[in-house]
């Protein structure tokens, strides 16, 4: 492009010169002409731009992370004149396209169309615009090309992928869901030591045979409440400090292992709690796979904006003298204070279980994961290259 419009510079140049030097109709026409010709290039451009069409759907525009879905796009050439050298570039720092490279670049008769039919998967969760981002538009002799931002694009609301899992190795042997009556938050009788006398309509497994043997009369064993352990995720909603992609990354895999988390626990029909800070601290309770979903559809729109840190709000629980509880933080900051919070959730009775989600290998934070195991806390880094299901399966390091 650089040398046609080098070329198109001394061809006015030399009309010029030749006008003035030599004069008459003839000279001055074809310099005139050498100066309309790059207006006219130009002119078409502009023309070009406002009168080619472009048509592009998807088949559903609240999808899931990483899947596939059906698109299509159609450029079309509506006008009387031949439309040449129109690029037409793609998004793809957020979104995939089959088959398509970042651009395509189309020449067009008058009326002619071309269509593409195609699927497009988004890497990553939120909101955001996918396909098409602008046209580029050349003249037919190579000398002008303006790129116009296309004025309607397509917009996608992305949920996060719902990792499942055969096993959650990550939970203690408390907490081992192959006994899941033992993980609901409320209360389960178990058998005491004290007895008292047989009364009819009692279950005959409770009769104390020995006793009963002794007194020669029946005997039956109390019951008592015992509390059952409680399942508490934490999202780390803070704002992350990296680059833009990596943020998104990293977000996605604070949310996506709770999510995994919840779901499995869900499956089970045992009640989980999650709980995080956007805009102010909120709790959500499951215990269902119907209360899973509805808060799963809520997950595309949360923000990375907590003012309040993980530790704070474990704290929270642990001051209150509650135990037994089965806690796990997903978190991006791995800090003294999270250290400390470690120390105090296992001096509480509680089991810890942090997923530090970073690609962070200094030795600050090398020391930081250390001490946290050896409060008794299990901690996993979660690097980019990291399955999230590869991680939540493995076996509690001891």
């Amino acid at each position: 492009m650089k040398i046609n419009r080098l070329i198109c510079a001394l061809i006015i140049i030399g009309c010029g010169v030749f006008a003035s030097y030599y004069g008459g109709n003839i000279p001055y026409a074809l310099f005139y002409l050498s100066i309309l010709i790059p207006i006219i290039a130009f002119l078409y451009t502009v023309y070009v731009y406002f009168q080619f069409k472009i048509y592009q759907s998807m088949n559903n525009y609240l999808v899931v992370k990483g899947d596939w879905t059906e698109y299509s796009f159609v450029i079309a050439n509506e006008d009387y004149v031949t439309f040449r050298n129109v690029k037409v570039n793609f998004l793809s720092d957020k979104s995939k396209i089959e088959d398509t490279g970042q651009s395509t670049e189309y020449s067009l008769l008058p009326n002619e169309s071309e269509k593409m039919e195609t699927r497009i998967k988004c890497n990553y969760r939120g909101e955001y615009y996918v396909g098409v981002d602008s046209i580029e538009v050349t003249d037919f002799l190579y000398l002008f090309t303006i790129t116009y931002p296309l004025s309607s694009k397509l917009k996608v609301v992305v949920l996060p992928r719902v990792v499942p899992l055969e096993q959650l190795g990550i939970a203690p042997p408390q907490v081992d869901v192959k006994n899941p009556i033992r993980h609901s938050n409320q209360t389960e009788e178990e058998l005491d030591t004290e007895l008292r006398n047989y009364n009819q309509g009692d279950n005959k497994k409770r009769i104390h045979w020995k006793a009963t043997a002794k007194v020669h009369e029946l005997m039956s064993r109390k019951y008592y409440h015992r509390p059952k352990a409680e399942i508490v995720l934490y999202m780390d909603l803070r704002k992350v400090k990296e680059e833009e992609l990596q943020v998104v990354a990293i977000e996605d895999k604070i949310i996506e292992s709770v999510l995994a988390i919840a779901n499995y626990y869900a499956l089970r029909g045992i009640a989980s709690h999650i709980i995080y800070d956007m805009e102010g601290r909120k709790q959500i309770n499951i215990s269902s796979k119907e209360e899973f979903n509805a808060f799963y559809k809520t997950c595309a729109k949360l923000n990375f904006i907590a003012k309040e840190p993980v530790q704070d709000m474990i704290m929270d629980k642990i001051v209150r003298g509650e135990e037994g509880m089965f806690v796990v933080a997903a978190t991006h900051l791995l800090t003294k204070e999270v250290y400390l919070t470690a120390l105090k959730v296992m001096a509480g009775g509680n089991h810890l279980c942090i997923l530090f989600i970073s690609d962070d290998v200094s030795e600050v934070t090398k020391e930081l994961i250390n001490g946290i195991r050896m409060s008794g806390a299990y901690i996993y880094q979660i690097m980019s290259e990291d399955e999230i299901g590869d991680i939540l399966s493995k076996e509690v390091l001891s």
